[in-house]
């Protein structure tokens, strides 16, 4: 979903709120995941020791698109969400393609968040992990400093 869309940063700003809440440390930033033609993580979190990929769809937004999106994410991330209306998730053809693919489906409505479907704990590829590693532990202090920033930063492991 475009960044730009005010809806979204108010769901973004939801989700972060009821990830913190639920015991989970989310990113501040968007994340970047080097694992192909979809690389930026709506919202990421840490819990425990694995790492959360959370994609959040809209109204107008493709479910097909998020089932790509989540398939790219989870090569860097131990469990991988699609957040959406629900509606609109559990009735696309796509619905048992996340049930498959082991990845989480929640529900965004008025009331807050619901898991319809519970991800489940993936292995990751190592490198693409370890980027998505290092971005938490250097986050960047706002989005606008992302656009400034080269993508080597967080490829370089000299610091691992």
């Amino acid at each position: 979903m475009p960044t730009n869309d005010r809806s979204y940063a108010t769901a973004r700003g939801q989700l972060l709120a009821y990830l913190q809440a639920q015991g989970f440390k989310p990113h501040p930033n968007e994340v970047f995941c080097p694992s192909g033609e979809h690389c930026w993580v709506d919202v990421a979190a840490l819990k425990g020791q694995d790492y959360w990929a959370f994609e959040y769809k809209s109204r107008k937004d493709s479910i097909k698109r998020g089932f790509e999106q989540c398939c790219s994410y989870a090569k860097g991330f131990n469990y991988v969400v699609l957040v959406a209306d629900r509606h609109r998730v559990t009735s696309s053809p796509y619905f048992n393609h996340f049930r498959n693919e082991g990845f989480g489906v929640w529900r965004h409505d008025r009331f807050g968040f619901q898991a319809i479907l519970q991800p489940k704990r993936r292995l990751t590829m190592r490198r693409v992990n370890a980027v998505v590693q290092r971005q938490f532990r250097r986050p960047l202090r706002n989005s606008e400093m992302k656009l400034e920033t080269t993508l080597t930063r967080w490829f370089d492991d000299s610091e691992t």
